[in-house]
């Protein structure tokens, strides 16, 4: 008996707090570099809230300048390379729905405001990594969400249409970058937002938890 046609062909997913918990490695490099740079630490809590926005977003609020120095960059890509691997978990039910996904056919792929190595190296690592068409940072796609161009270039790796397609985040950056793109969205509060900002950002869809996905895909 054939499978019931799905309501997505395609799921793009945004990387950090949706399919991996990687916020204790930002939080030790971004700390590395501060202490390289003589400066105090900062609490994982408040490192936490500077993450979504990009690499260099990231680092112009943790050291509040408005241009971050070479070395600062270069002290937190050391770090970061060192210990992105083995200090970032794939989050609850994740695996498990790419597996299930994967069976129906699903394409998939990573669009992610991280540079594409480190997202790329933490997804191997994981094992992740087969899942997916195409893993997009922002340096691969010449654009970052919310920017429509970083999101369809993605897409492209999937041969699916946007109508055809949903995004999958966990904060309300990914809903604006769906918007932008006219791409289905759905968040799951299991990353840096709270489940009230993400009910407020008006998503498509909200995900009480991340094997509830397969049901909307499923349609």
């Amino acid at each position: 008996m054939a499978l019931p046609p799905l309501r997505y062909r395609a799921v793009l997913f945004d990387l950090d707090g949706t399919l991996v918990d990687s916020y204790a490695a930002l939080a030790e490099a971004v700390n590395f570099a501060r202490r390289e740079h003589g400066l105090p630490e900062l609490s994982a809590s408040r490192i936490r809230d500077f993450v979504g926005d990009g690499l260099d977003t990231m680092l112009r609020r943790a050291f509040d300048v408005d241009t971050v120095p070479r070395s600062v960059k270069d002290a937190f890509e050391s770090r970061y390379d060192e210990i992105c691997c083995e200090a970032s978990t794939i989050l609850t039910d994740v695996e498990s729905t790419l597996v299930a996904l994967h069976g129906l056919g699903v394409a998939m792929a990573v669009c992610t405001n991280k540079p594409t190595s480190f997202s790329k190296k933490i997804l191997t690592f994981l094992q992740l990594a087969p899942y997916f068409r195409a893993i997009v940072g922002p340096d691969l796609a010449g654009a970052r969400k919310p920017e429509a161009q970083h999101v369809l270039h993605t897409l492209e790796a999937t041969s699916c249409a946007p109508a055809d397609t949903l995004f999958v985040g966990d904060m309300p950056i990914d809903v604006h970058a769906a918007r932008n793109s006219g791409i289905d969205v759905a968040v799951v509060a299991t990353g840096s937002s709270t489940a009230e900002a993400l009910q407020a950002a008006n998503a498509d869809h909200y995900l009480e938890r991340f094997s509830d996905l397969l049901k909307v895909v499923a349609g």
